[in-house]
């Protein structure tokens, strides 16, 4: 029987061991390997920071050299551009330092480094580095710039725009398969192994100033064609989908996004003005004929930008709370699986399902409080009833450590303001080892799902019509169905015709 009484010395070799063992083993097949209780591995890993900490302090002269990082190079690299970074005085966040290792690994050709939260860790404390989280623009936000904004400058904004051609548009970063760090208690099952995925994409929003227009979102992913995609048409999926490698917003994104929305205005005769923040990803010299820009002053955006007063805030809770419904009623499909926990089902979320529930979500926001977010911005010609930014979910209040799941990824980077610096650093590093760099690897995003059917449709269709002719379904949308349902039985009448002409002009095999 293993003993659970381990000395300080066993738990740090066991972790070490676990260091020289591949990248990706499962925690199974670690315990497995090493002859350790899982419960006993997962607390060690757990602790793996701490523990290594204080083996440190209690070693003697002759204890063995600390051990490097795993990939001496890129704790190097990002070690170097940690410093250019805050000696500018840039805020830089946890995810954002996984994601910039990430970055350099590749551009010194390793495409196989995976920054861990284990591993950013163990580079924090090899430099004695501390991240204090920024917890709000406010701290630094110029409210004498914002006040002078709102009595000058916004005047002649409401002077010459109607409201409903005031447009506030803005980047947020989502963590789409992050799922609470304990249980869902509201539903009493115990998730064990839960955590955070970091897995992110960037959304762009943008509403006019009376909630009429919410513009189609855009989301920019890593992979170009997700696998999940296949089979798909790209114009028939709800946002305007586009990718690079570390999925953040860049200026032509950004621009083609623009000059799109310019020609579509163009052809409606039809002038707004577009209110967007100072960041790098929004480029000014920009001819536009029917958008006039107007950019927010730096560090003023937490103070008179509309959708930073509650509207992204109501985005992702609405996405949060279907994310967890999906999780449970999944958890609840395989009730006696043992496999089936948060963390295990929120893997398999792929990009596909995550846009139909972010789409689904800004379809939900009302025009209340879209303008209510405006009106306290000092968009004051705007007569709303007094209500609450936040469109509370009760049943989002009962999800266990529902704040830090609300504001997980408060701060996740949208854009990057630095890729030059990212770029001096490689070459330093390139000018120690030159090393070229290799392929991309394609991003994996669940497995490929088969087409449906017309038949498996149909089904579908009629299952519904039943369930709205039913007692206390009177309020149904029964027209909307009926649509749906005409289209279905086209596509499945053409395709019944086509068969029988095929059928009917095949060759005879009789004699």
């Amino acid at each position: 029987m293993f003993r659970n009484d381990l000395s300080l010395k066993e738990k740090i070799a066991i972790l070490d061991k676990v260091q020289l063992l591949p990248l990706g083993t499962s925690l199974r097949k670690i315990a497995e390997e090493l002859c350790v209780p899982k419960s006993t591995m997962t607390k060690l890993l757990k602790d793996e920071v701490i523990l290594r900490e204080n083996f440190n302090s209690t070693q003697t002269s002759n204890r063995k050299r600390a051990r490097k990082g795993k990939c001496p190079e890129v704790d190097e690299a990002l070690s170097e551009w940690f410093s250019l970074i805050t000696s500018r005085g840039d805020p830089v966040s946890g995810p954002m330092l996984k994601l910039k290792a990430e970055e350099l690994s590749q551009k010194l050709g390793n495409n196989q480094f995976i920054a861990s939260n284990g591993w950013l860790s163990r580079w924090k404390n090899r430099h004695e580095i501390k991240l204090k989280r920024v917890h709000d623009e406010k701290a630094s936000a110029n409210a004498s710039t914002s006040n002078d904004w709102k009595v000058n400058r916004l005047k002649i904004i409401l002077n010459d725009f109607s409201p409903d051609n005031i447009f506030n548009a803005d980047e947020t970063g989502l963590y789409y398969r992050a799922t609470p760090d304990g249980s869902l208690c509201f539903k009493k099952e115990v998730l064990s192994d839960s955590k955070k995925a970091m897995d992110r994409i960037t959304v762009l929003l943008c509403v006019n100033m009376t909630g009429s227009d919410k513009r189609k979102l855009l989301v920019v992913g890593k992979s170009l064609k997700p696998r999940c995609f296949k089979n798909m048409s790209i114009n028939k999926i709800p946002v305007h989908y586009h990718a690079n490698k570390n999925a953040w917003m860049t200026s032509s994104i950004f621009l083609n996004w623009l000059c799109e929305w310019d020609k579509e205005l163009q052809a409606k005769s039809r002038s707004i003005l577009l209110l967007i923040d100072n960041c790098a990803a929004h480029p000014k010299n920009v001819e536009l004929k029917n958008i006039t820009l107007e950019f927010l002053s730096p560090n003023t955006t937490s103070l008179i930008q509309p959708l930073n007063m509650g509207i992204i805030k109501n985005l992702k809770m609405r996405y949060r709370m279907k994310l967890v419904n999906f999780i449970l009623e999944k958890i609840e499909e395989k009730l006696f699986d043992s496999s089936a926990t948060a963390s295990q089902i929120s893997r398999k979320i792929n990009i596909l399902q995550a846009i139909q529930f972010i789409s689904e979500s800004w379809r939900e926001i009302s025009c209340t409080t879209i303008m209510n977010c405006f009106a306290y911005c000092g968009f004051s010609n705007l007569v709303v009833p007094q209500s609450e930014f936040i469109e509370l979910n009760e049943q989002f209040l009962l999800i266990q450590n529902h704040k830090e799941f609300e504001n997980i990824d408060e701060n996740a980077p949208c854009f990057d303001n630095n890729e030059d610096i990212c770029d001096v650093v490689v070459e330093n590093i390139l000018k120690k080892r030159k090393l070229k760099e290799g392929e991309e690897e394609d991003d994996y995003d669940g497995d490929i799902e088969p087409p449906v059917t017309t038949r498996e449709a149909k089904k579908c269709i009629d299952l519904l019509q039943k369930f709205f002719m039913q007692e206390g379904n009177e309020n149904s949308p029964s027209d909307k169905l009926e649509a749906c349902a005409h289209f279905v039985n086209q596509i499945h009448t053409e395709q019944l015709r086509q068969q029988t002409i095929t059928t009917f002009c095949l060759p005879s095999t009789s004699k």
